[in-house]
């Protein structure tokens, strides 16, 4: 699942004792996905021949998500924009 995509779905996830890896380098259409409950440590992880790298915790990227709720959901542009800002966030001060 592309990271985008991963990032729509913040309802299916079960919990907020998961955490979310994403292949680099990090973009939107990056795979990603959830491990549940989060591992002890951010090491990378092997899965199905891709590596992830640690990218958030999901309670910290839902709190985000709905910071930018200002940006309208379903537009494809604003996703994208969302999705873009959580990176930068992973990246910058995480």
């Amino acid at each position: 699942m592309h990271l985008i995509e991963l990032l729509k779905s913040t309802q299916e996830w079960s919990d907020d004792d998961g955490t979310i890896y994403a292949a680099k380098p990090w973009g939107c259409f990056a795979d990603a996905i959830v491990i549940n409950p989060a591992p002890d440590a951010t090491d990378d992880i092997e899965r199905s021949g891709i590596v992830y790298s640690y990218f958030l915790e999901t309670f910290i990227a839902r709190d985000l998500l709905e910071d930018f709720a200002g940006l309208a959901e379903g537009d494809e542009t604003a996703e994208r924009v969302r999705c873009e800002r959580l990176i930068r966030y992973a990246i910058d001060d995480a």
